[in-house]
């Protein structure tokens, strides 16, 4: 019988096979789905038409080689299964959470046509190439440069600049142009709101009405925050009509067009893709506009992820201005102060953006004419007697008028003379600006026509070979692009951090000044994601119906104005006024709410949960676990009541990543006699564990208890789980209750269920403690209590501190931690404040009472030391160190959690996080990049200690050959790595005076505040040996699975239910690739072909990253595999491979279709697509 069922499948599969090559031979033109790789050309005149046919021969034969390799496979797979068991039904076995190797899986032929899947070639990826060299590379600039200080004259941090009148003739004119331009803050000294209406809406009144008076007026524009609020609600018709003229006219350019010009240190890349998207999609909608070139002269410090984002915004060039002023000296004394600016992975210059860099100290009008601002000082007619201002130097500005004109011409066509020498080409830009300029007609009446009659003048002189306009970016851009050729400009990689403007003030301050407000924004940047996702999902499934889709766009994009408001420049820095500050927080409370309301609304349409009459935005399906009350509270946990009459309830896990997330998920719950089961209803193993409390003091929490238990979720899927109030009587197989140790708290009565076994020994503790989490792990006595086999285990001081890490393979890694504390300068001019970080010396260690108390709960899952370090007048910090037994994750991490607040009565104090270690990484150490990619660092002794400090928005890492500390973050801070094997991370910092930057106030607003840092300590099998040339770095796959799952946590939404109903789910994505990220999934966007046709649909963003090829932890890869660089769309979201478009990053430039609807990315890549989907009615 079995033989004669075998023999039938074998004869099947034969004809089906034979009739398949049929097709094949009859018929060339059959095409399979394919996509090209990225970096191959879609037109290459070199191949001739015989070659291409040979290839598409060769490609197709050995395609269906490989079906007929699966027909195969599937028939000895078949075969050896009817031998080994009989006749059975075949199956596919469930992913379990604890990643055991799974036998393979296949598919019956017929189920399902085989996915043709031709992987990216990598040779042909920027990472793998090494074709053009840079001619600047920023951290070798670094070792090279003495950073002296010299007095350059009236260039104070330049030299004396000196030219020759032949250089220029009646063919070889200087261009000059004149940038109109005014830097509207959203948010610093006044409110958003409150600037619009004081300064901002006059502005552009005042753009409309004066810029058509004469036809060569221009101006620029950057924040469209601002333009948006005058657009809706000030602007009449005329206006717009006005303002739309202008725009076609070229008399106004629109630069970046961003929702504001934001911050390159603390924001995440994702945020700033958030912002720019907002802006470009608000121009393309209301004024059909795109913008093709950036500006960005006010953040502290530039990033080099902003210029790859400006190119895949379709962007070519870019100007910034705050770079620490030696620097620029040194770049200027090579004329290189514009550039290609290159990703540092990029080793043929794919991302290239041609870089402006302005040479002077400031943006403003005195240090942008040329060196001399007590010259160009004169030339700001803004500042001419009787408007309010003047100039410091002593002289001021004078109208002009014929009986001066060829006395003020000479002085500044001088001045521009100079400034050109800095530069290659023979165009001088001169912006004429600073921060809400031209407020006032009169304003715009005196620059004007005091600038048309010099450029008159100048003009028509024909001995000064000068030829000078009023000009945008584009017609600047234009110019320098026609005089010099692109290959002539040097390439640069690298970043500007850390800004100094001058002597010893470097801006590291703000790296971590409010850092309440820099968690919430991440907070706030993960919920953004995860209603994108969610809504993106339920209007391409069309689960919801048209007037409930538009109510969710609503509320999400709400949410996005938000987020992308912070992101200013003076926002997510921390560099605003207390009532600013205020007003951003409440923004970002509102935006968490809307985000919350528009998750758990979307989730009940992709439940397909029953039908609800007379549905609103406000109705309440879900309660999302995590409880805002106050914009400057940290969030409290939903505790789940389970009593008679509610005995049951469902928690629903909706995962935002695109690879299946398998970690330890920790509820509250009422009781302590709980059960939990699986989405299949099957009961699974538990821990319970008291909820401690307390600040200053620890305690226990009445009728609160932590539930932890292992989760598995599908990528962008719903999976719900039950927790059910068990009998107390009735036998317990499943739920295992914590350990519970209490240290140092003699007074304190523990009144705990009889279940938890709890020890409190008399005395004070003197020795160290060991923590660990897995089976066996609450039976253990004793302080010292070892791990189970393959358990991670922390060794903790008798202070509560880390002090060591054992690794899965029972390696002792020392991990000192310590916390330490700076005080400020108080010399004039000389303090530390909201921008500057200037330390009176180096660290002094934070010195809290002596036997804090501590409490430890052990269970199989969990572990936790709970440790209140007071320091008297300091601070005090409540300090949590967690491991996790996660089979899934199986690398030696452990979650530090500090919950902080320095003591109101403190003046100045600034505290940090230092992590010691043997690992011999010198002075050499690597940050991320807005959380984007790892830059290579070092410490420099020449330099002094705030200046070693560097932007830390994600991750940090220490490595040697063998062994390597990462620390991902929770929240952007600053940190260093002062010493050889050591990590140092700023927690907060209260300073009572102002840094003489404009704030005129100090930081003194402190809230309680909560850090969740992972450390991870990774082994290499070899010995890892770098390049010296090599300038990047790359996280490990673990360290990058717990980065994302840091960043996107997994969203507990939880509902009544009762016990026999049936329990939903979704899961539609069918793929699964850890180094995939999913960057924004935007459910109404606009975008515009080359053709100029307007389109409607949805955009989504993804990234490939690159894994470390040296610290790798093969079991990680089996439960958190890499894909293979190809993302078929059908497999994410409902559509027809014809719907799908390649597109810029912000969707506005929808491209060429993506054949078979596959994208292709190679590593480090970020591609976007369009989805050309209208909502179904």
């Amino acid at each position: 019988m079995r033989i004669r069922r075998l023999t039938a499948v074998f004869w099947a599969t034969c004809i089906i096979a034979f009739i398949f090559i049929l097709y094949v031979v009859t018929d060339l033109s059959f095409k399979l789905p394919s996509i090209k790789p990225a970096m191959v050309e879609l037109d290459d005149s070199k191949w001739s038409s015989f070659e291409s046919k040979l290839r598409h021969i060769e490609n197709e034969l050995s395609e269906h080689h490989a079906v007929v390799g699966e027909i195969k496979s599937a028939m000895e797979q078949m075969a050896e299964q009817s031998q080994e068991h009989g006749p059975q039904k075949i199956s596919q076995p469930q992913q379990r959470v604890t990643g055991e190797k799974k036998t393979r899986e296949f598919k019956v032929v017929g189920d399902e046509p085989p996915r043709m899947h031709k992987k990216v070639n990598m040779t042909n990826c920027p990472i793998i190439q090494s074709k053009s060299k840079v001619d600047i590379q920023m951290l070798s600039m670094y070792e090279k440069i003495l950073f002296d200080d010299k007095d350059g004259g009236a260039w104070k941090q330049g030299w004396n600049i000196e030219y020759r009148e032949d250089q220029w003739s009646s063919k070889n004119k200087l261009k000059v142009f004149i940038v109109p331009h005014s830097h509207n803050d959203p948010g610093w000294i006044k409110t958003f709101e409150n600037y619009y209406k004081q300064q901002t809406r006059a502005i552009f009144n005042n753009m409309i009405e004066k810029l058509p008076e004469k036809n060569g007026r221009k101006f620029i524009w950057a924040e469209t925050s601002y333009l948006s609020l005058w657009w809706t609600s000030d602007a009449t018709e005329k206006d717009k009509i006005a303002f739309q003229n202008l725009l076609n006219s070229g008399q106004i350019e629109i630069v970046t067009g961003g929702w504001v010009m934001n911050d390159e240190a603390n924001s995440h890349w994702l945020s700033v893709v958030q912002q720019l998207t907002t802006g470009h999609q608000w121009l393309l909608d209301n004024l059909g506009y795109i913008p093709k070139n950036g500006w960005a002269i006010d953040p502290f410090g530039h990033s080099s992820a902003q210029p790859y984002l400006l190119k895949l915004s379709g962007f070519e060039n870019s100007v910034l201005q705050r770079v620490h002023y030696r620097v620029k000296k040194e770049l200027a004394q090579n004329r290189q102060l514009e550039f290609k600016w290159r990703q540092l992975w990029d080793g043929v210059g794919k991302t290239d953006m041609f870089t402006h860099m302005m040479p002077f100290y400031s943006y403003d009008v005195p240090h942008s004419c040329g060196p001399d601002p007590k010259i160009c000082c004169q030339f700001d007619f803004k500042r001419l007697p009787g408007n309010g201002m003047n100039c410091p130097w002593g002289l001021q500005p004078r109208k002009i008028i014929q009986k001066n004109i060829n006395e003020r011409a000479y002085l500044i066509v001088d001045q521009w003379r100079k400034k050109a020498q800095l530069y290659r080409s023979n165009v001088v830009m001169f912006p004429l600006g600073d921060d809400f300029r031209y407020d006032r007609a009169n304003e715009w009446d005196n620059q004007y026509s005091n600038y048309e009659m010099l450029i008159d003048y100048i003009n028509n002189n024909d001995g000064w070979n000068v030829e000078v306009q009023f000009g945008t970016l584009q017609d600047y851009f234009k110019a320098v692009h026609e005089d010099i050729k692109l290959s002539d400009f040097p390439v640069l990689s690298g970043d500007f951090f850390t800004y100094a403007d001058r002597n010893q003030h470097y801006w590291s301050g703000y790296y971590t000044s409010r850092p309440f407000y820099k968690n919430m924004d991440r907070v706030l940047l993960s919920y953004v994601r995860a209603a994108e996702c969610i809504t993106t999902q339920v209007v391409m499934s069309g689960a919801a119906s048209h007037i409930l889709a538009l109510q969710l766009r609503d509320r999400g994009e709400a949410a996005r104005r938000a987020l992308a408001l912070f992101q200013h420049h003076d926002g997510v820095t921390g560099t605003s006024r207390d009532e600013v500050r205020e007003d951003y927080a409440k923004k970002m409370f509102t935006a968490i709410k809307y985000s919350q309301s528009a998750i758990q609304q979307a989730a009940y349409y992709l439940l397909k949960q029953p039908a609800i009459k007379d549905q609103t935005a406000e109705d309440i399906f879900f309660t999302v676990d995590d409880i805002w009350q106050r914009h400057d509270e940290i969030p409290s946990r939903v505790t789940v009541m389970l009593d008679e009459l509610s005995p049951s309830r469902r928690v629903a896990l909706y995962n935002p990543l695109l690879f299946t997330r398998h970690e330890v998920l920790t509820l509250y719950v009422s009781s302590p006699h709980v059960e939990v089961f699986d989405p299949e209803g099957n009961p699974m193993m538990a821990q319970i564990s008291p909820v401690v409390t307390g600040e200053r003091r620890l305690g226990f929490a009445t009728g609160k208890f932590q539930l932890s238990f292992p989760v598995s979720v599908t990528p962008l899927a719903l999976t719900v789980y039950t927790v059910s109030l068990r009998d107390a009587m009735s036998i317990n197989k499943y739920t295992s209750y914590s350990r519970v140790r209490v240290y140092n708290a003699d007074y304190l009565n523990v009144d705990l269920p009889k279940m938890f076994a709890v020890e409190q020994p008399s005395g004070r503790l003197a020795e160290d403690v060991t923590l660990w989490a897995g089976s066996g792990a609450a039976g253990e006595a004793g302080s010292g209590a070892g791990g189970g086999a393959g358990s991670v285990r922390l060794v903790a001081t008798s202070g509560g501190l880390v002090k060591a890490l054992v690794t899965t393979d029972g390696q002792t890694v020392p991990v000192h931690m310590d916390f330490v504390q700076y005080d400020t300068q108080k010399t004039r001019d000389n303090n530390s404040g909201a921008y500057l970080f200037m330390p009176d010396g180096p660290a002094q260690n934070f010195r809290p009472d002596p036997f804090p108390e501590m409490i430890v709960t052990e269970g199989p899952f969990k572990a936790t030391m709970y440790t209140a370090l007071v320091g008297p007048k300091t601070a005090d910090i409540l300090l949590s160190l967690t491991v996790y037994n996660n089979p899934a994750l199986p690398q030696t991490e452990v979650e530090v959690s500090n919950t902080l607040l320095i003591d109101p009565a403190v003046d100045d104090l600034e505290l940090a996080m230092r992590l010691s270690t043997h690992i011999a990484n010198g002075d050499v150490f690597y940050t991320d990049v807005n959380g984007m990619q790892m830059i290579k660092r070092r410490y420099f002794d020449k330099l002094p200690l705030q200046a070693n400090f560097y932007p830390l928005p994600a991750a940090a890492y220490i490595e040697d050959e063998r062994t390597r500390l990462t620390v991902l973050t929770s929240t952007p801070l600053g940190m260093a790595a002062l010493q050889s094997g050591q990590i140092e991370i700023m927690q907060d910092r209260r300073l009572s005076r102002d840094d003489n930057r404009g704030l005129n106030q100090g930081v003194l607003d402190n809230v309680r505040t909560r850090h969740t840092f992972r450390l991870i300590v990774e082994k290499s099998a070899t010995p890892c040996v770098r390049s010296l040339e090599q300038a990047y770095g790359l996280l490990s796959a673990g360290a990058h699975v717990s980065q994302q799952q840091q960043l996107s946590p997994a969203l507990a939404l939880l509902h009544a239910a009762d016990e026999g109903s049936p329990r939903p789910h979704h899961a539609r994505a069918r793929t699964a690739a850890a180094d995939i990220v999913l960057a924004a999934a935007n459910a109404h966007v606009s975008g515009k072909t080359k053709d100029g046709v307007l389109m409607q649909g949805v955009g989504m963003t993804f990234q490939r990253v690159q894994f470390d090829s040296c610290f790798v932890n093969k079991e990680v890869s089996k439960s958190f595999p890499a894909g293979d660089g190809q993302i078929r769309l059908s497999d994410i979201v409902d559509v027809a491979a014809d719907q799908v478009f390649d597109s810029s990053l912000t969707f506005v430039h929808v491209r060429s279709p993506l054949p078979g609807g596959e994208l292709a990315l190679c590593p480090m890549e970020i591609r976007s697509v369009f989805i050309n989907h209208t909502l179904r009615h």
